[in-house]
């Protein structure tokens, strides 16, 4: 890029390197991997580099911890610009700190402009949290006792839910074959106990009492009890093609609703990512898909969804097709005549059972 960009008159001071991040709660390699390309571009290229930072704690409690952090290792490693939340005291605080540690000129005087600045802000805070302490008291207990029901509730649960709800992948294995040795059947295992639990750990993550790597871990655990028993199981369930649509190389999301979509017994066909339209329609003829599952995280590339639905209709297939991705939405879904949009994994799976109910 830098050769070519050097034949067209453009110069490395005009040039920026954006290094893509992803979130950590699926990725555990995600912070280093783009810290590694942000040191490299500095240096080895000497070049300016950006990048957004919030990306890398999406679906972890707490964010504006793991994002400051994140923002500080960064900036050691070079970063010259991030696309950041201004009014996050906590970030803007450590990365006028972090310039003043890396002895950047003019960071002291800055760092202490950018603290007066914060004081007012810290006050308010400090004196709203001190309003609603009582009442923070209330829910706090509140809150305990419900964590102590729902423990003894949990108890009383069978060890294959339980494995579920916990995330214990080693152990969900030997708990499906003891439940297989006291008579149950593999379809009353996967109705009964898998897929309540798993629809279980999806109600505590929309209420953000779970997070994505637990998420991640349940359906992972899930996994491992469904591929034992598929063997088991006498009823074929429906296939759904998915895929990421032509030009967009982002697959973390798609992979989730996959596996969640494995998960509850269904034949997933995963072609990968940047597919294009005719490998998609061609896919679900050659394999008598029942749904269609696009994705994609650009505005440069969402438009691709519709050229599929367009081929779809073109080629006369009778089949679903459903979106999802970061930048589509409901009213897009209808615009170019998707059957549905799920905004995240766990509602993929219950637009499945919907369109298929249909």
């Amino acid at each position: 890029i830098l050769e070519r960009a050097k034949e067209l008159g453009i110069s490395k001071n005009q040039i920026i390197v954006d290094g893509l991040v992803t979130t950590v709660g699926a990725n555990k390699n995600a912070a280093i991997e783009t810290l590694e390309t942000i040191r490299y571009c500095k240096e080895d290229l000497n070049l300016c580099t950006t990048m957004g930072l919030s990306n890398i704690s999406f679906g972890l409690p707490e964010r504006p911890y793991v994002n400051s952090a994140f923002a500080a290792m960064a900036i050691a490693s070079g970063l010259t610009m991030a696309i950041a939340n201004p009014s996050n005291q906590l970030l803007m605080g450590i990365s006028f700190a972090s310039d003043l540690l890396r002895n950047k000129e003019g960071s002291d005087i800055a760092y202490i402009e950018q603290i007066q600045r914060m004081a007012p802000l810290k006050e308010a805070a400090m004196a709203k949290a001190a309003q609603s302490a009582g009442n923070n008291g209330i829910k706090k207990t509140e809150q305990t006792d419900n964590k102590s029901t729902d423990k003894e509730a949990d108890q009383k649960k069978n060890p294959v839910f339980e494995a579920v709800l916990k995330g214990n992948k080693d152990g969900i294995v030997d708990f499906v074959k003891e439940e297989l040795s006291q008579g149950t059947k593999p379809g009353e295992i996967l109705d009964g106990l898998l897929i309540p639990a798993i629809n279980e750990v999806g109600t505590l993550f929309d209420k953000q009492i779970y997070f994505l790597p637990q998420l991640i871990s349940s359906a992972n655990t899930m996994e491992q009890a469904v591929e034992y028993l598929e063997p088991l199981l006498k009823e074929k369930m429906p296939t759904i093609i998915i895929a990421t649509v032509e030009g967009d190389i982002h697959d973390i999301g798609k992979n989730l609703v996959a596996l969640m979509l494995r998960n509850y017994g269904y034949e997933v066909i995963d072609l990968g990512k940047d597919v294009q339209a005719d490998k998609i329609i061609a896919a679900a003829k050659e394999h008598n898909a029942s749904i269609i599952v696009l994705s994609a995280l650009m505005t440069t590339t969402m438009m691709r969804m519709k050229d599929t639905i367009a081929l779809k209709q073109k080629e006369n297939l009778n089949v679903k097709v459903m979106i999802g991705g970061a930048v589509t939405t409901q009213s897009f879904a209808d615009e170019i005549g998707a059957d549905g949009y799920s905004k995240d994994a766990a509602d993929a799976v219950r637009l499945a059972k919907k369109l298929l109910s249909e």
